[in-house]
């Protein structure tokens, strides 16, 4: 038997900068580099920078 293909995306958490515990999960290419973005922080009521994180998984 062949061996199983890898998948052409992963879902990725973007975990927010601010330290309040808040992120968002999103899926990207596997051959892009990491995410980073400005987005919206409920807890904080402000936009701040999320950075990647991989998210545990198998």
């Amino acid at each position: 038997m062949a061996k199983k293909q890898k998948s052409r995306t992963i879902a990725v958490r973007l975990l927010s900068m601010a330290m309040t515990g808040y992120y968002r999960t999103l899926i990207r290419p596997r051959t892009s580099r990491p995410l980073s973005m400005l987005k919206y922080d409920p807890v904080v009521k402000r936009q701040v920078l999320f950075l990647e994180q991989k998210r545990g998984g198998r």
